[in-house]
């Protein structure tokens, strides 16, 4: 085939970034000349000048449509949601609020009226300015969930059957208050209610022993290592890994539906591991390489631009396998053992830079900052802008980069794709060029155009019927995929205050750490609290993180916005475990001071002490008989019996002294010159220090 090729050159004046000169190459086959067209960056392009995708806070309010759209989540979302249920009577209001689709994990924080709040064990919200009035209780989406009974209580038409299988929920009771608490807890509306949460599980191949994974030194099948397993969906761990994600949207049905059974998972479990690879941030954070944070409607959305943006934030790559199967790259320069030479070629068109609507000099990328309520934040601006830029940069939507450094990670790939002195090609192949499929980076190599260089292989079209190859080429460097953090992540930009520079967050001082009690059954699970002094400056919000001490990843703690001294709680820690936590000040634009010292803790769970059982009360002539049982807990010390003439435990007088005896032991006490009618009764244990149980009662006994 080549020697049937002539070769033709042509000059033409490019409307490129540069404004010189453009090299237009094309092929000549059979005499006829093969012309094609200036192309700009591929995928990239439509980042910059498409259409704009939903934005982290898009999906952080209520929807009240009465068909609303199903959403999937996974990372680490902050999301609102569709209103299923709204009722009010006597005084309680209760609503629904459906937060996604499909089983998901722990919540991280409650937020009502976009502040975090912190709930008790009965889900009440501890924060003083709400009275005690509010209480919220949720569901995770699992197959087997039951309806949330604390709503049925107070609205009937909430039955047993409202069970939601399959979505995440959470119910918000709102009880009614006195008149002059009314504006502090309700503020003249009913609760808005978001949640910040871990998304669904993710099969990883990685942690499934009967999954080959790859092959061993020998050149045997090498298989994951635990109980994961790809048909138990109830065995997927949480998880944010850039591949693991990526496949699971390609194969679920409420993705892009391309079905487990065609994902190459040898491939997925080889990427994840990249992806996993840690990288140091400008502030000495390690973080994993390539991750995802996504929120998305199954309905408002096409699956192709889902699939894009995903992409885009790992600068990733995705190709089917000669066996049809879902193949993906993360972001990374691998040094190609592809050549594509003249004798490949049956036409070309080449150019160096974008067109002149897609001049580029400076990029920012949009990305999801956890500090800043797991919304939007721009990057820092990479590149230099010029005197006819207006002094804007082009903006990428990399909404699922969920930290700075993989947003300036991505946004310096975008620079260095949009560099005007960078070739670009549109190549017609012949089927020598097969080899392009399923690559990403080739060796140019053409004796013609005098050109040699590293390029990047846009999504080959194969056409059989004329035995041709179509793809883009786009000139890279290895350099490209390097990153110094110190040098090259930048700060995201600050809020202008009008003085020119930005006034200095002070440090957080005074930290101090505590221990908290949270019931759970039978024990007392532990919190940890912290509290600081306060920062003096006004409409400073805080944050505050925790992680098990040496560990790699600090999770958000819940900051009470209305406390003084300022303070924060985490979830349900493990008893016995060092933890650290940290605090910084940050403005609402989400520039932040530098973090606290870290200050440690080892929390340890006490044991619950439950209430007495089996109370039990009988009249006589002037006479009561009383009997009940010890709790079974070992934390019992002593117990009380109280008495009193009317059904309120307020105005109840104990009865005899302190009764003492083993764990689960029966008391009977007998109380004498009782004068006729109905006498009642409650028990009461306490510990060592003087803690008391619930109580249990009243009964009743009849006087003669």
């Amino acid at each position: 085939m080549p020697s049937v090729l002539t070769w033709a050159t042509v000059l033409l004046a490019s409307a490129g970034a540069s404004g010189t000169l453009a090299v237009v190459g094309a092929y000549v086959l059979a005499g006829a000349i093969s012309v094609g067209f200036s192309i700009g960056a591929n995928a990239l392009i439509g980042a910059l000048f498409g259409p704009g995708r939903p934005a982290p806070s898009d999906g952080q309010s209520i929807s009240d449509d009465p068909v609303g759209s199903h959403r999937r989540n996974y990372g680490i979302v902050h999301t609102g949601g569709q209103r299923t249920f709204r009722e009010s009577r006597n005084g309680t209001i209760g609503q629904v609020i459906t937060l996604g689709l499909g089983r998901e994990n722990d919540v991280i924080e409650h937020r009502i009226n976009d502040k975090p709040v912190t709930l008790d064990a009965g889900g009440f919200v501890t924060e003083a300015s709400f009275h005690g009035a509010v209480s919220i209780h949720t569901r995770s989406g699992a197959a087997d969930q039951m309806a949330i009974a604390e709503l049925t209580a107070f609205f009937p038409e909430w039955t047993a059957a409202h069970r939601q299988r399959g979505c995440p929920h959470a119910a918000i009771i709102g009880r009614a208050v006195e008149a002059e608490q009314f504006s502090e807890v309700y503020n003249g509306r009913e609760p808005a209610y978001t949640q910040v949460r871990k998304g669904v599980g993710l099969y990883d191949p990685r942690l499934d022993d009967t999954m080959v994974i790859g092959t061993d030194e020998a050149g045997e099948p090498a298989y994951g290592s635990g109980s994961v397993r790809l048909d138990d969906p109830l065995t997927w761990p949480w998880n944010d890994n850039w591949a693991l994600v990526t496949a699971d949207y390609f194969a679920h049905p409420d993705g892009f539906g391309g079905g487990y059974a065609d994902v190459n998972w040898a491939n997925i479990a080889a990427e994840a591991d990249i992806c996993d690879q840690t990288v140091s941030t400008a502030s000495a954070e390690t973080i994993a390489r390539w991750r995802i944070w996504a929120s998305y409607k199954l309905a408002n959305e096409k699956r192709a631009d889902i699939l894009e943006a995903m992409r885009l934030a790992a600068d990733g790559f995705f190709w089917q396998d000669a066996e049809g199967k879902f193949n993906v790259m993360c972001g990374r320069w691998v040094e190609p053992d592809l050549v594509i030479t003249d004798d490949h070629i049956l036409s070309l068109t080449a150019a160096q830079g974008p067109e002149a609507y897609q001049v580029t000099r400076a990029v920012k990328v949009l990305y999801t900052e956890a500090s800043i309520g797991y919304r939007e934040q721009e990057s820092a601006t990479f590149g230099s802008l010029e005197a006819d830029d207006d002094g804007e940069a082009q903006a990428i939507q990399a909404y699922y980069a969920p930290h700075h450094n993989q947003a300036a990670r991505i946004g310096k790939l975008a620079l260095a794709e949009l560099n005007p002195d960078r070739w670009r090609f549109n190549a017609m192949l012949n089927l020598l060029g097969i080899d392009c499929l399923g690559r990403r980076f080739a060796r140019f190599e053409s004796a013609k155009l005098g050109l040699s260089m590293w390029v990047k292989i846009g999504a080959p079209k194969l056409d059989l019927i004329n035995l041709r190859i179509e793809t883009a080429l786009t000139q890279v460097e290895p350099g490209d995929w390097s990153f110094d953090a110190a040098l090259e992540e930048g700060t995201p930009p600050v809020a202008d205050t009008g003085t020119g520079t930005a006034p200095t967050i002070s440090a957080v001082e005074g930290l101090t750490l505590s221990t908290i009690s949270v019931q759970f059954g039978e024990t007392i699970g532990v919190a940890i609290e912290a509290t600081w002094t306060a920062v003096e400056r006004i409409g400073l919000l805080y944050d505050a993180t925790y992680r098990e001490s040496g560990g790699s990843t600090w999770y958000p703690m819940s900051i009470d916005p209305d406390a003084s001294p300022p303070s924060a709680r985490t979830g349900p820690v493990s008893s016995g475990v060092e933890y650290e936590v940290r605090v910084r000040a940050r403005t609402f634009t989400g520039r932040s001071g530098n973090w606290s010292p870290v200050a440690t803790i080892t929390p340890i769970a006490g044991v619950f002490l439950g209430a007495p059982t089996s109370l039990a009360a009988s009249g006589g002539s002037g006479l009561a008989d009383i009997s009940f049982s010890m709790p079974t807990s070992s934390a019992l010390d002593y117990a009380r019996l109280f008495g009193s003439d009317t059904s309120d435990f307020g105005d109840a007088v104990q009865v005899g002294t302190d009764i003492t005896g083993a764990p689960g032991t029966q008391v009977t006490r007998q109380e004498t010159g009782l004068s006729a009618g109905t006498r009642y009764y409650w028990a009461q244990a306490f510990d060592s220090d003087d803690n008391g149980s619930g109580v249990t009662g009243p009964v009743a006994a009849t006087i003669t």
